[in-house]
């Protein structure tokens, strides 16, 4: 008897290319056709007698776990662990099959193209063109900023060597260290308090979990240079929005490119609509070559996979 799969993702079941190639090998398997969003009591019934399951930003909970006894198997797709409790995949003996930083390029790319429009000003001048003016807009120059990456993982060491060709000074902080692999890059090592105090942009790059909710804090932001920038494609949760709201209004913090909201979609959210804040609806990964990364990534950890704790 095949194993019974469901993909509870809506860009994986859009995708022909691979629904096709997750049928050839699990031929016993349904899609979130519907497109809706899967979580709680939808999440369940949709996984209900399932044995294996493709997630992506379902959030499967220990009480959603213990709804699904059937379930065996998780392949993640996409990079964030965040959204699984691991604990109780593996109190329950649920397997995970996972592959870090399959959609990296993709993430790092958009981080360069929110910092040249929110230091190039380019979604401004275009919204004063569409508003019948012709006025210039003065920005800066990357090359010219001094910029502190935090983390330097797949999508930090990626987005410092894109920072680095053009001609930016960059510095990271990562909590494992990574000074050699920093180095390499022609990156110089910094501390987390001098990034903070000396940088011009600083770029969030580190999974998001309780220990560093809210790591961008009101004292952080304080302690940042006047008419600096933030930017964050990693995870809602890691910038504290209301007083990132405040700093930008008291034109401490120049300017913000989030791609990323603690809720999402972020509904009456006053950073929305600033003309200091470009925002992106979560596609740092929505590229069409790391969909299909991430798609086949799953796929493979629908048959290999490990204790979901071996991933801590």
């Amino acid at each position: 008897m095949e194993p019974k799969v469901a993909v509870c993702s809506r860009s994986f079941s859009q995708n022909k290319i691979l629904r096709k190639e997750l049928i050839k090998q699990f031929p016993n398997t349904k899609f979130n056709d519907a497109g809706i969003s899967l979580n709680g009591d939808s999440l369940v019934e949709f996984l209900k007698g399932m044995e294996r399951a493709v997630l992506a930003l379902e959030y499967l909970t220990e009480e959603v776990i213990q709804q699904l006894p059937e379930l065996k198997v998780v392949g993640k797709y996409g990079v964030g662990l965040d959204k699984l409790d691991l604990h109780a995949m593996s109190k329950s003996n649920i397997k995970l099959g996972w592959t870090a930083g399959v959609n990296s390029i993709a993430v790092a790319e958009l981080t360069i193209a929110l910092a040249l429009d929110i230091v190039r000003k380019v979604s401004e001048s275009q919204a004063v063109v569409a508003g019948g003016e012709w006025t210039q807009v003065k920005g800066q120059q990357l090359s010219s900023l001094k910029v502190g990456v935090v983390g330097y993982g797949h999508v930090g060491s990626k987005v410092s060597r894109l920072f680095k060709a053009f001609g930016s000074d960059v510095v990271s902080y990562d909590i494992k260290g990574l000074e050699q692999e920093m180095e390499n890059d022609g990156v110089t090592p910094s501390s987390w308090k001098k990034i903070v105090e000396e940088c011009d942009l600083i770029t969030v790059h580190v999974p998001y979990h309780k220990q560093n909710h809210h790591l961008i804090s009101d004292k952080v932001m304080s302690s940042m240079k006047p008419g600096s920038y933030i930017l964050n494609t990693a995870r809602g949760g890691l910038i504290d929005e209301f007083s990132l709201l405040q700093h930008l209004e008291s034109g401490h913090i120049h300017a913000a490119g989030l791609d990323v909201f603690e809720i999402e979609p972020p509904k009456n959210n006053a950073l929305v609509g600033r003309s200091d804040v470009v925002v992106t609806s979560h596609i740092g990964g929505s590229s069409k070559e790391a969909i299909l990364a991430m798609g086949r990534a799953a796929i493979a950890g629908l048959s290999d996979f490990t204790d979901p704790l071996d991933y801590l």
